[in-house]
């Protein structure tokens, strides 16, 4: 098996076509498909099937796609990691986050990083978490930062802790539960929501404690995968929304809401961490980064 099977048959389940997939990768139709053939040979089993539409993987194709990837990408972190040895380039990290981590956790941590002694640089992939995970498996990043579930083992990631932070149900200044010494869960049945695009186990467990006191459900008038957009929202009105704690203590963009005093939690703490692949390579960069993050956090922690 040799590296460029690998980028043939990556390049023709991209393309959907033997005919595109050679023009990209400017080599003739028939080499392609004898690379393709070999391949198969190599591994004994069929990895494509050529339809009227186009070219899709099988069953042992699909299989085959995530590991190809994952090679090919490890070799081309390999390449960097040594021209940044060699002084011929800096280390690159790869992230994966949501909207909300991207407002409020990662832009401190990026600025320690890129004007460190040993400056890189980085690129993010924003996106739901279950993406995200697939995309780190697949070794498109390096990590994901976002809420973490220690009890949740899995074989083949691995998490470390950078914040310990709550989800808290917000408000603008002049709403008229924003003085209130304490806020039980029915005073807040009245009024609408504004809510994130993501985050449906935050939502589930809200709509479960209003059921569970026999309080209607929240009435979203607004979803959007924007924290910024949904904070200007609730400037306007006397909307309620959730947000982490953080985000509200540390940011100006959000100084107009106010964290209401609930009497009975809705949501359970939150411990927002990175996770990566447990058998993947921990470039330098990468760790330098993840120290970062791990300082913003402890930053955070102390501020409160």
């Amino acid at each position: 098996m040799e590296l460029r099977q690998l980028r043939h048959f990556i390049e023709i389940v991209r393309c959907a076509s033997f005919g595109q997939a050679a023009d990209k990768l400017n080599i003739t139709q028939p080499a392609l498909s004898k690379s393709i053939r070999n391949l198969e040979q190599t591994l004994g089993v069929q990895l494509l099937e050529r339809h009227p539409g186009g070219v899709t993987p099988t069953e042992y194709g699909t299989l085959f796609l995530d590991y190809a990837t994952l090679v090919t990408e490890e070799l081309q972190r390999a390449v960097q990691e040594i021209d940044q040895l060699r002084g011929r380039g800096r280390g690159v990290v790869r992230v994966g986050a949501g909207a909300t981590m991207m407002q409020y956790l990662l832009p401190p941590a990026v600025r320690a990083f890129v004007e460190g002694d040993q400056a890189g640089s980085v690129t993010f992939r924003q996106g739901l978490r279950d993406q995200l995970i697939a995309s780190l498996r697949r070794g498109e990043i390096d990590i994901v930062v976002g809420s973490i579930n220690p009890d949740r083992l899995d074989e083949d990631l691995r998490q470390e802790a950078v914040l310990e932070d709550r989800i808290a149900v917000v408000a603008r200044a002049g709403h008229p539960l924003a003085d209130y010494p304490h806020v039980e869960l029915r005073d807040l049945a009245p009024f609408r929501w504004v809510l994130p695009e993501s985050g449906e186990a935050e939502l589930d467990r809200l709509c479960a404690a209003f059921r569970q006191r026999g309080l209607p459900q929240p009435e979203c008038v607004v979803r959007t995968a924007s924290s910024v957009f949904m904070a200007s929202v609730l400037k306007t009105g006397d909307y309620l929304s959730y947000l982490p704690a953080a985000l509200i203590n540390l940011d100006p963009d959000y100084a107009h809401l106010r964290v209401l005093d609930l009497i009975e939690p809705i949501w359970p703490r939150v411990i927002v961490g990175v996770t990566y692949r447990r058998r993947g390579v921990m470039l330098a960069p990468v760790r330098r980064f993840m120290n970062r993050l791990a300082d913003v956090g402890r930053s955070m922690q102390a501020s409160r």
